[in-house]
């Protein structure tokens, strides 16, 4: 790689990082992830797909719509929130498809990490959903932005080391 494209993988890594940390903070503490960082994902995205070969940006570019369209089936059930299925997209198009099985097991087992804390008497240092009572266990909603941003995180770190 160039160094031009070097600084530009660095800069979206960098961003994208931000941006996850900025997610799941905020879907921690508030139930929201803004539109904003998942604008920020992309935007990164579109950075450095330049930089790669053609195959794996158009692989990525698929997986991400796919993720989308799946995420969108899944919001229209009510399985899922409406931000974690923006957030999921961006990220599953960084993975592409050398690093989405990766992607999902990061995310599974912090999903999983985060569901035994909420089950725990440490649900209790977890905020409540808007508009909610007294919502304990199984009734409380997951904010899945926090496991969502840590596969994400492990799909840039992934990245940054096969660069350098």
């Amino acid at each position: 790689m160039t160094h031009v494209a070097d600084a530009a993988l660095l800069s979206a890594l960098a961003l994208s990082a931000g941006a996850l940390l900025w997610a799941a903070a905020s879907d921690l503490s508030r139930f929201l992830i803004p539109n904003r960082v998942c604008l920020l994902l992309v935007a990164s995205y579109g950075l450095v797909v330049t930089t790669f070969p053609m195959g794996p940006w158009l692989a990525g570019l698929a997986i991400g719509l796919l993720a989308f369209g799946l995420g969108l089936v899944l919001f229209a059930r009510g399985l899922v929130g409406g931000g974690d299925v923006k957030l999921a997209a961006p990220i599953a198009a960084w993975a592409g498809v050398e690093h989405l099985s990766g992607f999902m097991l990061v995310t599974s087992l912090a999903g999983v990490a985060l569901a035994l804390v909420m089950l725990s008497p440490a649900r209790r240092l977890m905020p409540r959903a808007a508009g909610s009572e007294a919502q304990t266990g199984f009734a409380q909603p997951m904010p899945f932005g926090a496991p969502l941003a840590a596969g994400g995180l492990w799909v840039l770190l992934q990245h940054l080391t096969a660069t350098f």
